[in-house]
C-alpha cells in the first residue's frame, strides 16, 4: 500500500513500504519497557514524553518514520516533530501491523505492558470488591467505587496514578545504559 494523507492525521506509510526503504530512520516513541520487550531492528527509542529533550538524537537525513504499538502515540510524536521542522511519517498500524506483515523483530524479555497491568489490577480490585460486598459486608463496595473514581480522574487529567506506581515496581524497572542517561531520567513515570 502506498502512503496516504488525511487532513486529520499525519502521512502514514505501510510496513512493507518502510521495510523496503534503505534510508528510513525509525523512531520508536514507546516506553523503554515496551521497546525492550520488542522492537523493529535498527529503530531508536525516543519515548514520546522525552521527545522534546532528545531531538538531537533524531537524524535529519533520511525518511523519518515514527512508530508505536498501534499508531496513536506515533501520530502525536509525528505532529510534535512536524512542529520542529521534521517531515515524519507514521507507521500505519504500528508494531502490531509490522508483526502481522511477518517482518523481522528484535525480541527481549516478555513483559506485560503497564496498560495491561493497570487493567488487571483494576479488574481484580473491582471484582474482589463486588464479591466481598455481596457476600461479606456491603462496605466492601467502596473498593469498586475507589477504582471507578481513579478511572474518572485518569480520564479527566490524563494522569494515571496507578500507572505511575506500577511503573516504579521492581518488575518494571529497566537498567538504561549510560549512553541514554543525560542527567535526567527519560521514562514517562519519572516525573
Amino acid at each position: 500500500m502506498a502512503d496516504r494523507t488525511n487532513s486529520i492525521t499525519c502521512t502514514q506509510i505501510d510496513s512493507v513500504d518502510v521495510a523496503a526503504q534503505t534510508d528510513a530512520v525509525l523512531v520508536d516513541v514507546r516506553s523503554p519497557l515496551e521497546f525492550e520487550t520488542e522492537h523493529i531492528p535498527g529503530s531508536i527509542n525516543v519515548p514520546l514524553e522525552a521527545l522534546d529533550s532528545r531531538l538531537d538524537e533524531i537524524p535529519r537525513s533520511g525518511q523519518i518514520v515514527v512508530i508505536c504499538r498501534s499508531g496513536k502515540r506515533a501520530e502525536r510524536g509525528a505532529f510534535d516533530l512536524m512542529g520542529r521542522g521534521f517531515q515524519p511519517k507514521v507507521l500505519q498500524g504500528g508494531i502490531v501491523a509490522w508483526r502481522k506483515a511477518g517482518l523481522p523483530m528484535n525480541e527481549g524479555k516478555k513483559r506485560l505492558s503497564i496498560e495491561r497491568q493497570i487493567q488487571l489490577v483494576i479488574g481484580i480490585g473491582v471484582l474482589t470488591g463486588v464479591l466481598l460486598g455481596a457476600t461479606i459486608n456491603p462496605w466492601f463496595l467502596v473498593l469498586p467505587g475507589f477504582f471507578g473514581t481513579g478511572l474518572i480522574f485518569a480520564g479527566l487529567s490524563g494522569t494515571c496514578a496507578l500507572g505511575i506506581v506500577l511503573a516504579k515496581a521492581p518488575w518494571n524497572r529497566l537498567v538504561i545504559p549510560n549512553a541514554y542517561q543525560k542527567g535526567s531520567r527519560t521514562d514517562c513515570c519519572s516525573r
